[in-house]
Formats: structure tokens, C-alpha cells, sequence
């Protein structure tokens, strides 16, 4: 118990020491890109699923669960609020690229709606599975962006999705301690990424063809990442690195 509470509070201290970053300021160079259109919509749909996130919050400060406590809470809290920071910088990229927000799409809606009907536990899954689409996903569309300022801020996402994939694949460890819940855990979570696999192909099927981006590509790095979430929850100990 006491381990884990001292890795929370580490978990705590990391984003406390991100909280204060401000937005980037776009350069108004008025850029145009050919594939902009399909991109700024990709991307609005990004843009409304980082957004939210307050009832995950209150079941972390109320949850019985033993393993967690208030650091945890603390830290889901700071958390959230990192993705919803991620929510304008995305915002901020759908506007550069001369697109509009929008309000209401059917896989976010999916999301939220699975995100409000299921327990604590079963909600982390469906955060990390957002987090290996959001790492693989900002990761190949700036690999294809010439060099602009939305790359470097889709590189900052990922680099931040990266840690919070970590951040939960500790939680997920600590409850799946048992044969079971790790069989469990397997089964949810490759029926999970099996679903957000689909999801996405068929909701960025427009930037994924402007961009020339192979569905090789997508399901290899989409692969890698799950299989890595998936070994640091089930896997021996010495393959989780946590905190860098």
C-alpha cells in the first residue's frame, strides 16, 4: 500500500510540474495546406473527445478501491486537466488550418457514453485506449506535415500521451494482481482496441487517404503500442519503466 501511494504521489509531482505551460501562440504565417480540410475535421474530432472528463474525477476521489488514494485522485484530476489543455491546442490547430469545431460526433459520443456507463476501472481502459490511438495517430500525421508549427504541437501531444499511458497502465497493474483479472484484462482490452481500430479507420478515412498513410502502417504502430500497454499491465515487473 504504501508503494503505491508513493508512486501516485510521484504521478502527482509530474503533472503538477506540467499544470502551468502556456498555449502556443500560433505565427498567423496563413499557411494553406492541400489535405487541410480533411485534416481540420480529423483533427476537430481529436479536439472533442479531449474534452471533458470531470465524472472520472469524482469516482477517483471517491472510489473504495485500496490501491489508490488521495495522490491518485490529485493527480487524475491534473491529469484531465492536461488533456483538456491538449483539447485547445487541437482548437488551435483545427483554426489554423482555416477549419471549424464541431459539437457532437458519433465515435465521441461512443466514447463518452461508454466513459459515463462503466465502473472506474473499466473507464482507465477506455482512457488508455484513447491514449495509444492519440500517440500512434498524432505520431503519423506529423511524420507526414512538412515542417510547420501544428507538427511540433502534435509532437507535443504525443510526447504527453506517452506518459499518460504509463500513468494508467500503473493503475491497471495494480488491479489486475490476480490470474484472473489478468485474463480478464486481456480479453477487454484487445476487444477494445479491436473496436477503436475500427472506429478510427472509418472516421479519418479522408486525411488517411490525403495523407498517403498506409493501413499497414496505422495497424503496426497501433500494434506496437497496444501490445506494449498490454505487457505493462499483465507482463513480468522489470518491463515497467513508469516515471522516466
Amino acid at each position: 500500500m504504501q508503494g503505491c501511494a508513493t508512486r501516485w504521489r510521484e504521478w502527482r509531482e509530474l503533472f503538477e510540474s506540467r499544470r502551468d505551460r502556456p498555449l502556443p501562440i500560433p505565427d498567423n504565417a496563413g499557411r494553406r495546406y492541400e489535405f487541410a480540410e480533411s485534416l481540420a475535421r480529423s483533427l476537430a474530432i481529436f479536439q472533442l473527445g479531449e474534452s471533458g472528463g470531470g465524472t472520472i474525477i469524482q469516482q477517483a476521489r471517491n472510489s473504495p478501491i485500496p490501491q489508490i488514494d488521495e495522490h491518485y485522485a490529485a493527480a487524475m484530476a491534473l491529469f484531465v486537466k492536461e488533456e483538456n489543455r491538449h483539447a485547445e491546442i487541437l482548437a488551435l490547430c483545427v483554426k489554423t488550418l482555416g477549419g471549424m469545431l464541431i459539437r457532437s460526433n458519433w465515435t465521441a459520443r461512443v466514447f463518452v457514453f461508454s466513459r459515463r456507463l462503466i465502473g472506474l476501472r473499466l473507464k482507465v481502459v477506455v482512457l488508455l485506449a484513447a491514449e495509444v490511438v492519440g500517440i500512434c495517430y498524432y505520431h503519423l500525421l506529423s511524420q507526414k506535415l512538412p515542417n510547420c508549427q501544428i507538427r511540433d504541437w502534435l509532437a507535443e501531444l504525443v510526447e504527453d500521451e506517452e506518459s499518460h499511458l504509463y500513468f494508467h497502465c500503473e493503475f491497471l497493474r495494480s488491479q489486475a494482481r490476480t490470474e484472473w483479472r489478468r485474463v480478464i484484462f486481456v480479453v477487454v482490452w484487445r476487444s477494445t482496441m479491436f473496436a477503436a481500430a475500427i472506429a478510427v479507420m472509418l472516421d479519418h478515412r479522408a486525411v488517411i487517404r490525403d495523407l498517403s498513410i498506409g493501413v499497414g502502417t496505422i495497424w503496426r504502430r497501433w500494434m506496437t503500442y497496444s501490445r506494449l500497454a498490454e505487457r505493462l499491465v499483465v507482463g513480468p515487473r522489470a518491463d515497467f519503466v513508469g516515471i522516466d
